[in-house]
């Protein structure tokens, strides 16, 4: 097949919709498919060359969240590109410039087109005090999933949210985790002495961006009701719009360890004692699959796509979401805890080892087959 994909979001920067997106670019290239994927402006890393498949538009940072690009695809160009790419089917991965621009060509060149849902927006309003705001939001979101055959989201859960707010032509592309990238062998005891770390200390670790949205405000209350901090250090891995903040609060305890990718982030994540996961606004939770496939006790809030794979006290420890004394006493007892934690970190490995990418890929393929072969024309963009 030859897919186009549309989507603000993508290499080189780094997000779990980001990651997700060259993870399916890299999987229907190594099955023999070809990919052409439209995305906005990012400054590449030093001395790195663009991704081949890459068409870039003009982009500007979005004002609410620099991190992201906003694009302006000129679109006679995109057009021309994509009609000469000549694909069997568009995949918009965001709904907004560059997801209109990928509907607009559809309908242009007649080309069946399925969207992926990976962002809860209604929760993301709320944490930036814009929940006014999604009484049109969810108007426009309705009107753009209506140009589409399908809407693909990564759990059950999202999904059903979509059905109550209107949008009822969905279906599920979940996740899976590559469980040798990800895996205890890479635990690195260098690592953990570069924290400042003893043997017989505690490291509890967050792995995700460092934003508002990911309840990371919830984590940090929830260290300072902790009750054995002294010999135990909170490391956030990733980058983000709190960083600054919290670099100046200067937290005891606290670690801000940037961005880690390839070894170093598999190092990471394997060297914990604990990976805590306070997020409430999971369409699926990716880092959490990650953190079971690098064999950790995880401590999770029990909402959003979460709760689609993980089990309390089976491979999970599930705290009641946006409550920071419920974190503080779940960590609390996975590290006074030396059996739970080694259950639920075998219950966590054997859990990701049951979701293989491969499988998943299989199933997403075949549902773009499925459209390409049954295509009906969207309406008018």
């Amino acid at each position: 097949m030859r897919v186009a994909l549309f989507s603000e979001v993508y290499w080189p920067m780094v997000s779990g919709v980001g990651v997700t997106l060259v993870r399916l670019v890299d999987a229907l290239k190594a099955r023999g498919h070809a990919v052409r994927v439209y995305s906005a402006t990012y400054e590449l890393p030093p001395g790195a060359a663009d991704r081949p498949e890459v068409h870039r538009s003009p982009s500007i940072p979005l004002f609410l969240y620099p991190d992201v690009q906003w694009a302006f695809p000129r679109h006679r160009e995109v057009l021309e590109d994509v009609a000469a790419f000549a694909p069997d089917i568009i995949h918009v991965a965001t709904e907004f410039a560059m997801g209109k621009a990928g509907l607009k060509v559809a309908r242009q060149l007649g080309i069946p087109v399925v969207a992926s849902a990976h962002t809860d927006y209604e929760k993301y309003a709320v944490r930036y005090g814009l929940d006014w705001v999604m009484g049109a939001g969810w108007s426009y979101l309705r009107w753009f999933y209506r140009h589409t055959g399908m809407v693909l989201s990564p759990s059950g859960v999202y999904e059903r949210h979509l059905n109550a707010r209107g949008v009822h032509n969905t279906g599920i592309w979940t996740r899976g985790v590559d469980t040798e990238y990800f895996h205890p062998r890479f635990r690195s005891e260098s690592y953990r002495r570069s924290l400042g770390l003893g043997p017989r200390d505690f490291l509890v670790t967050y792995v995700g961006r460092i934003a508002r949205e990911k309840d990371l405000d919830l984590l940090l209350r929830a260290w300072g009701m902790l009750g054995r901090r002294d010999d135990a250090r909170l490391v956030l891995v990733g980058r983000g719009p709190m960083e600054a903040e919290l670099a100046r609060r200067e937290i005891p305890g606290l670690v801000l360890a940037g961005l880690k990718e390839g070894i170093d982030l598999s190092a990471a994540y394997a060297s914990a004692d604990v990976f805590a996961f306070p997020s409430t606004t999971e369409t699926f939770g990716n880092v959490l699959l990650e953190a079971m496939a690098s064999g950790l006790p995880c401590l999770a809030a029990a909402a959003g796509g979460v709760v689609e794979f993980a089990r309390h006290g089976s491979n999970t420890w599930l705290v009641d979401a946006g409550n920071p004394a419920a974190i503080a006493a779940g960590l609390d007892r996975l590290l006074a805890d030396d059996e739970l934690r080694r259950a639920l970190s075998a219950g966590a490995r054997k859990t990701a080892c049951e979701r293989r990418w491969d499988l998943i890929f299989d199933e997403l393929i075949a549902q773009y087959r499925a459209l390409a072969g049954g295509y009906v024309e969207v309406q008018a963009a």
